[in-house]
């Protein structure tokens, strides 16, 4: 039987939206969870409650302790996570198509009577702010969490999403996320995503059961776009213990804009061709790094996109140089038409590839839905690549693109 790629899209009678995507011929079922609530959200004083209420949701609810959802994961071989965003909160589990319906059960349980018990959430504290040294100590995780705060001063785009540990994560109560998983946990501020092999059916019978008696005030989080004007702006840290520098370059962009998809497409397919490009000047005719790489984050508020790499300290000037060269010759279009076809396509395979993983795939039509108000955007995205001109690329990157005024993180051995 060949792959079933047509979305069902419907809401339940309590506000929750939520999708069907058969893909029978695969073994596993993805479901993801997605909540409208991120670290754009917080209060500054409160900043990395989100992502602190995300890890309590694993810790009991009003039938599981935490020991007893442990036991039913393992029990049915379910593999479960969950991650905190900039605009979002998105919890997951795949599992084995004959065991849908205990993962159903197992994940609105969670989302739906988590008691988050004062002992559970006395002990987490302690590997929430162990994970935020693990981002601390890796100069990779610390880059991406530094190269928002370079670019926005006002917006809280700029707070990290673990907070941090000795000005808020150690000052957290427990009345203080009970307060937005009370808010902001549901339905109408959710979308549930399903993936694999599940039958159209099965898909909706379980959402309704486990989902329809689900209710609670209609909160939705009230947010404000970013409307910084570029500027130049540098943060330098200076890190015992690591050997190698590493750079980030970043510009502003617009939030996602559903008038004009083609800047979210073509802006995707810009940093797809800078990602090859850099690899290609800095890691293979130079030898100057392991790791450049490129990537854009659009958001429902702002945007940006950036490229980086790890070095040398003694290469950290040429491998700037290399990046804002390149950002430089994309803005001023100077992109071949080969090459842009080259990127195309392969940015579509990749796309088309990942439909068949059933985490990943559930878990981008829940955050589709939740920032851009489209749960199909990144099934119809392959589509819409291969429409990119090289007018619109220089039409986009010029519009960001702009090297007198760009963001910059350094991570250098102190």
């Amino acid at each position: 039987m060949g792959m079933e790629t047509k979305m069902y899209v419907n809401k339940l009678s309590n506000g929750l939206n939520f999708s069907v995507l058969p893909s029978t011929q695969l073994q596993t079922v993805g479901i993801a969870v997605g909540i409208r609530y991120g670290s754009v959200d917080e209060e500054p004083v409160l900043n990395g409650s989100a992502h602190f209420l995300e890890h309590m949701l694993f810790k009991g609810t009003k039938k599981r302790t935490w020991k007893a959802i442990n036991d039913e994961t393992k029990e049915f071989g379910i593999r479960r996570n969950a991650f905190t965003d900039k605009e979002t909160t998105v919890y997951y589990m795949q599992v084995y198509k004959k065991y849908a319906e205990n993962a159903f059960d197992i994940l609105s349980d969670m989302i739906k009577h988590s008691t988050i018990p004062e002992k559970e959430f006395e002990l987490e504290r302690g590997p929430i702010m162990n994970e935020n040294l693990i981002r601390r100590d890796n100069p990779q995780f610390m880059f991406y969490d530094y190269i928002p705060m370079a670019i926005y001063k006002n917006h809280p785009a700029k707070m990290p999403i673990g907070g941090n540990n000795e000005l808020t994560i150690k000052n957290i109560k427990k009345k203080d996320i009970l307060k937005i998983y009370n808010k902001y946990y549901n339905p109408s501020n959710m979308f549930l995503a399903v993936h694999g092999s599940i039958n159209k059916p099965n898909a909706i019978k379980f959402t309704k059961k486990y989902f329809s008696d689900f209710s609670s005030p209609k909160a939705i989080p009230s947010r404000y776009p970013s409307r910084e004007k570029p500027s130049k702006n540098s943060i330098i840290i200076s890190k015992e213990g690591i050997k190698q520098t590493r750079i980030g370059i970043g510009f502003a962009c617009r939030e996602f804009n559903s008038k004009d998809i083609y800047e979210y497409v073509t802006l995707n397919v810009i940093a797809q061709y800078l990602r090859s490009k850099l690899f290609d000047e800095i890691r293979e005719k130079r030898g100057l790094s392991y790791d450049p790489m490129a990537y854009y984050s659009a958001y429902g508020n702002f945007g940006f996109i950036a490229a980086g790499a790890g070095t040398m300290p003694k290469n950290m000037g040429a491998v700037e140089s290399i990046i804002l060269k390149e950002f430089e010759n994309v803005a001023n279009g100077e992109i071949s038409k080969n090459d842009l076809e080259i990127t195309k396509k392969g940015l579509s395979i990749n796309i088309e590839t990942q439909k068949e993983n059933t985490l990943q795939t559930p878990i981008s039509i829940a955050n589709s839905a939740l920032l851009y108000g489209d749960p199909e955007l990144q099934l119809n995205l392959s589509s819409m690549i291969k429409k990119v001109s090289l007018d619109n690329i220089a039409n986009y990157s010029s519009k960001y693109i702009n090297i007198n005024k760009y963001a910059k993180v350094v991570l250098e051995p102190r």
